[in-house]
């Protein structure tokens, strides 16, 4: 069967989705209202479940990590595909989670990172209901904890290793841009540069700065002077600093978080090395402690521009008149990839996230498109157009 043929109701999809728009909706602010920071996802977790056995999926549970698991059995099933979504957010607490519905946007704290993403997989067996679609394959939907930060994709990574029936394709839903289709992972390493004045009790304290912030701003410079190479593709990111409490006294405690990306993961451990080097160096040199701490890394790697998934992938989203964005953002997509599952991640909407003045919003009209376009790779993969021949 051709391609053509394959995808041929597919721009139909998002008129025949009007009807669950309102609900996809509600379901996308009550996930959005409750708060999920890394670590403390259960509330989100439970919300996927409830909507799962609402549905009829009578297997819908919580595995060891509390990721939330269901699944929609194929007729034949001769394959397993996963959908995933993260349930954690980058938003502690504490923080304001109140959502508003706007006449053409969704409002609020992590609205599109990744309450979206978790609206539609909590939402997707009713949308196959709805437009009537039995597939062979089985549907394994999972809402992720343990992703973002220090959690280091824990969730799936516990999920994908203890999955008693192997995972044949995989799709990450992400909340943000509508475009984004990424199929090959690049390498990261997520770190922190901590340094600490020594206590006044210790004889080197008597010759070290008196200032962890002044230290970390030598550590800075030492690693803005860090050649990288235009080839493979390297680059250091310093986005977070955090130091002192008042105006006139001098801090103690310094904090710098980095990101260090590169197509090549040799290319990282050589970088993780001089900065660890810089680390010990400027403890020495200053009599205070510097650590460089890693705690979260990713494999560089993925699926071929040639391979039928992509192929697939970029059909649907030609028929449904979406400009594919084929960049390489950081998500669980490194997970699958790693363990050579052929796998994409996709953005659903537009909008803006973690801005500094304005809270997040994700754009309403857009939404069906996404949702439209996940459907039409389910259906790909359902039918066999993404296998390799």
């Amino acid at each position: 069967m051709s391609t053509k043929v394959e995808f041929q109701s597919i721009p139909e999809l998002p008129d025949a989705l009007k009807p669950l728009r309102e609900r996809l909706l509600a379901n996308l602010v009550m996930i959005a209202q409750i708060p999920a920071p890394t670590k403390a996802e259960g509330q989100r977790a439970r919300f996927l479940l409830d909507r799962f056995a609402e549905a009829g999926l009578s297997d819908a549970a919580a595995d060891e990590v509390g990721n939330a698991v269901g699944r929609v059995n194929g007729k034949r099933g001769n394959r397993s595909i996963l959908l995933a979504s993260h349930l954690d957010t980058i938003f502690p607490a504490s923080q304001s989670h109140d959502v508003t519905v706007e006449a053409d946007r969704v409002v609020g704290a992590g609205v599109g990172d990744n309450a979206l993403g978790a609206a539609i997989v909590s939402l997707m067996p009713t949308i196959l209901q709805h437009l009537e679609i039995e597939l062979d394959s089985d549907l394994i939907l999972l809402g992720s904890t343990n992703s973002l930060g220090r959690g280091n994709h824990g969730g799936i990574r516990f999920f994908l290793e203890h999955m008693p029936k192997a995972v044949n394709f995989g799709i990450c839903v992400e909340g943000m841009q509508l475009g984004r289709v990424n199929f090959f992972s690049i390498g990261t390493a997520r770190a922190d540069v901590i340094c600490k004045i020594r206590p006044a009790t210790e004889p080197s304290r008597s010759y070290g700065s008196e200032s962890a912030l002044v230290v970390l701003n030598h550590v800075i410079n030492r690693i803005l002077g860090i050649a990288l190479p235009s080839r493979p593709y390297t680059r250091i990111l310093m986005g977070k600093l955090r130091a002192g409490v008042s105006y006139d006294v001098e801090p103690d405690h310094a904090e710098l978080g980095l990101e260090i990306v590169s197509h090549s993961d040799e290319m990282i451990d050589q970088i993780c090395g001089r900065i660890n080097d810089i680390a010990l160096e400027m403890s020495a040199r200053h009599a205070v402690v510097v650590t460089f701490d890693v705690f979260s890394t990713t494999k560089a790697g993925g699926i071929a521009f040639a391979h039928p998934m992509v192929k697939s992938v970029l059909e649907v989203m030609s028929q449904l008149e979406v400009e594919p964005d084929q960049g390489h953002s950081p998500s669980e997509l490194s997970e699958l990839i790693t363990r050579g599952i052929p796998a994409v991640t996709l953005g659903i909407t537009r909008g803006e996230k973690n801005r500094r003045q304005e809270p997040d919003y994700v754009l309403i009209e857009p939404i069906l498109r996404g949702v439209a376009q996940l459907v039409g790779v389910i259906l790909a993969i359902d039918r066999g157009a993404c296998d390799e021949s």
